[in-house]
C-alpha cells in the first residue's frame, strides 16, 4: 500500500497556539510567578530615593538690547546644558555651603560693619579662575535631571534625586538659583563691558565741556567774543548727548533675567523604586518568558501533538482513537475493556476500529492483520486483544495469535495458559489446532506464544510460519497477530510481508514523532502493507492539532457507565461475561462447539 511522504521537521500552526499554552500552562505560571517574585524582591532591596523639582522661567536677558545679537527666546537645548555646566554646578555648591545667602549675585559683606568682604558667590570671574577653591562633589551633577523646553515652552524643570527628601529639595533649589544667578551675572558682565568705554568717553567729554565753558566765561569777562569756543563747546555737548543716549540704551535695568517660577518642594513619598511598575514589568516579563519557553519547548519537542500529527508522520489515517482511562494506572495489567466494560468509551472506540477494519476487508481483502508498535508499552497487545473480541462479537470467526516470542502477555487478557502456543507449533511439538485455545468469547480462538525460544526471529521467519498463517486463514475470517515492538527487534519486520495489513499503534503520551517516522521507514523497506493506525491512551486536553473530538462525543452519546453491582454479580456467575440482554452486545459464554474446526484429512 502506498503511503504519504514522510513530513520533514515540525511546525506550529495557529490552531496549536492556544492548545500549547493550555498544555504548558503550569510551566508558564511557574516562570511568571518566579519573575514576579524576583521583581518584588529586587524592589524590596532597593534604597528609596526622593525627587524634588524646581521650575525656572528661562529668558534671554539681552533680548532688549540693540546690537547684542540676542534672540527674543532662548535656545532651550543650550539652556538645559547650561544647568549642569561646571559654572552653574560650582555656583550651586557655594549656595549649598551658604544656606543663609538669599542673593548669590550680591557682593559679600560683613553683617556687622556692612563693608564689602568679597565678590558675589556666583561671580563667573571667580568661579572660572584656576585658583578657585570650589570643588563639585562626585555624583552631584548625576543627581540632576533637566527637562522641559518642548515646543514653544521656555520652562525648565530641574529635578534632583537623593536618599533624603530635604537634601533632594535643597539640591534642586540650589541649581535653580545658581542657573538664574549665572545667567544674570553673565548678562550684567556683558552690559558692563559695553558701558565701560562709553562711561570713560562720557567722563572725558564732560571734563572737556566744563573746560570750554570756563574758557568762554573767562573770555567773555575780558570783553572778547567767544564765538570759536562756543562752537567747539556745542560740538562737545552734542558728542556728550550721543554718549549719554547710548548709555541709556545699555541701562542694566533693561536686563530680563530668568527667574524661579516654582520652588522645589520637600518630597513626601519616594520616587523610586517604582513598586507597581516593577511588579508589572516582572509580571509581563514572566509571561513573555514563560510563553516563549513554552513554544521553544514545543518546537524542540519530539512528542506527538495529536491525531493529525500522528497521521502526518505515520502516513496513514488513524482508524480509531482510544481515549485515556484515568482509573487504569498500571498499564502492565491486562485489561479487556470490550468484555469487562462493554458500554464504556473505550469499548465504543474499539468498535469504531472494527468498522474501519471490516470496510477495509471488503475493499482490499484484508484478512490477516499484524498489530505493531514502535516500542514496548504503547498498547499493541491491548489493541489486538480488544479488536479480536469486537470482531468476534460481530459474528466473524477470529484467530488471535501471540507472536511476541520475547515478552508474551496476550494470553493474560483471557486468563489462558501460555502453553502450548505458537513456538510449540513452529518447532513441531504441537499441531496448529492443538495450540489454539478457546476463551469464553464466541467465535474467537487464541494461540498463545508458547515457551520463549532461543532464536525467535529465525523461528518467525521460517516457512512454517507462513504455512501456519495460511492454514488459519482458510478456517477463519480474520487472523489478528500481536508482535514484538518494531524498533528494538526485527521480529515484526519478518512477519510484515506475510500479512494482508499492518495496524500501527502509538501511545499519545509516550510515543515520539521520530519513533513513528523511523518505524514507518522500516516498514516501507520490507514493503509492509500499512493500512492504518490506532492512537492509544488519547487525552483530549493534550491535543495540539485540533482533532480532539473525542472530548465530548462519547460522553454525550456513547458512554453508559460501568455495569452496576447486580449485573457484575450475574456476569461472574456466567463465567465472567455479561448476558446479551444486559450489555446490548452478543458477547457471551460460548456453549456451542468451536466455530473453527480442524480441516478434514483427505482419504488415503
Amino acid at each position: 500500500m502506498s503511503t504519504q511522504p514522510i513530513p520533514v521537521g515540525g511546525t506550529i500552526d495557529f490552531r496549536e497556539y492556544l492548545a500549547t499554552i493550555r498544555l504548558r500552562k503550569w510551566s508558564i505560571l511557574v516562570i511568571t510567578a518566579l519573575c514576579f517574585g524576583l521583581a518584588l524582591a529586587y524592589t524590596a532591596q532597593q534604597t528609596p530615593l526622593y525627587s524634588s523639582a524646581a521650575k525656572v522661567q528661562a529668558t534671554n536677558p539681552l533680548a532688549a538690547f540693540a546690537g547684542a545679537n540676542a534672540l527674543a527666546t532662548p535656545n532651550m537645548v543650550t539652556e538645559q546644558a547650561l544647568v549642569t555646566s561646571t559654572l552653574v554646578s560650582k555656583c550651586a555648591v557655594q549656595i549649598l555651603n551658604n544656606p543663609n545667602v538669599t542673593d548669590p549675585t550680591a557682593q559679600q559683606t560683613d553683617p556687622k560693619t556692612g563693608k564689602v568682604t568679597g565678590p558675589a558667590l556666583c561671580d563667573p570671574a571667580v568661579l572660572t579662575s584656576p585658583t578657585s577653591p570650589v570643588v563639585v562633589p562626585a555624583g552631584l551633577v548625576k543627581s540632576i535631571k533637566v527637562s522641559g523646553g518642548d515646543n514653544s515652552s521656555t520652562i525648565l524643570q530641574i529635578t534632583a534625586t537623593d536618599k533624603k527628601p530635604v537634601v533632594a529639595q535643597q539640591i534642586a533649589e540650589a541649581f535653580a538659583q545658581a542657573y538664574v544667578a549665572v545667567k544674570t551675572m553673565q548678562a550684567e558682565a556683558f552690559i558692563d563691558a559695553r558701558r565701560e568705554p562709553l562711561l570713560q568717553q562720557q567722563g572725558n567729554l564732560s571734563s572737556k565741556l566744563n573746560s570750554l565753558q570756563n574758557q568762554i566765561f573767562h573770555v567773555s569777562s575780558l570783553g572778547f567774543n567767544p564765538t570759536a569756543l562756543s562752537a567747539m563747546a556745542s560740538r562737545v555737548g552734542q558728542d556728550l548727548d550721543q554718549v549719554n543716549a547710548e548709555l541709556i540704551d545699555l541701562a542694566p535695568s533693561k536686563i530680563t533675567p530668568p527667574y524661579v517660577a516654582s520652588d522645589a518642594p520637600v518630597p513626601t513619598a519616594p520616587s523610586s523604586p517604582h513598586k507597581t511598575l516593577n511588579a508589572a514589568l516582572g509580571l509581563a516579563l514572566g509571561l513573555v518568558l514563560g510563553v516563549g519557553i513554552a513554544f521553544l519547548r514545543e518546537a524542540l519537542s519530539d512528542e506527538l501533538r495529536g491525531r493529525a500529527d500522528f497521521e502526518d508522520h505515520a502516513g496513514v489515517p488513524v482508524l480509531a482513537v482510544i481515549p485515556r482511562v484515568a482509573s487504569w494506572r498500571r498499564k502492565s495489567d491486562a485489561k479487556l475493556f470490550t468484555v469487562d466494560q462493554p458500554k464504556s468509551v473505550v469499548a465504543e472506540a474499539y468498535r469504531t476500529l472494527r468498522t474501519s477494519i471490516l470496510f477495509s476487508s471488503m475493499q482490499r481483502g484484508l484478512h490477516t492483520i499484524m498489530v505493531a508498535s514502535a516500542n514496548a508499552g504503547e498498547g499493541k497487545s491491548t489493541t489486538a486483544a480488544n479488536l479480536a473480541v469486537v470482531l468476534a462479537d460481530s459474528g466473524k470467526r477470529v484467530v488471535l495469535i501471540s507472536a511476541d516470542l520475547r515478552k508474551p502477555r496476550l494470553h493474560r487478557f483471557f486468563g489462558l495458559e501460555g502453553e502450548p502456543g505458537l513456538s510449540n507449533a513452529l518447532v513441531g511439538e504441537a499441531t496448529v489446532w492443538d495450540a489454539l485455545q478457546a476463551p469464553q468469547v464466541e467465535n474467537l480462538r487464541v494461540m498463545a506464544s508458547g515457551p520463549v525460544p532461543a532464536r525467535p526471529t529465525e523461528l518467525l521467519q521460517s516457512e512454517g510460519m507462513g504455512e501456519l498463517l495460511a492454514d488459519l486463514r482458510d478456517v477463519s475470517d480474520f487472523v489478528i497477530i500481536d508482535t514484538s515492538p518494531i524498533l528494538p527487534v526485527a521480529d515484526a519486520l519478518v512477519l510484515a510481508p506475510l500479512v494482508d495489513g499492518v495496524l500501527l499503534v502509538a501511545d499519545a503520551s509516550i510515543t515520539t514523532r521520530s519513533a513513528v517516522t523511523h518505524t514507518r521507514e522500516l516498514l516501507d523497506q520490507v514493503d509492509a502493507p500499512l493500512v492504518g493506525a490506532v492512537f492509544n491512551d488519547y487525552d483530549p486536553s493534550r491535543d495540539r492539532g485540533g482533532s480532539g473530538y473525542y472530548g465530548y462525543g462519547y460522553r454525550r452519546y456513547g458512554y453508559y457507565g460501568e455495569p452496576d453491582a447486580a449485573t457484575q454479580l450475574r456476569a461472574k456467575r456466567n463465567g465472567g461475561a455479561l448476558p446479551a440482554s444486559e450489555n446490548g452486545q452478543s458477547l457471551h459464554v460460548a456453549p456451542e462447539p468451536p466455530a473453527m474446526e480442524r480441516p478434514a484429512q483427505p482419504d488415503s
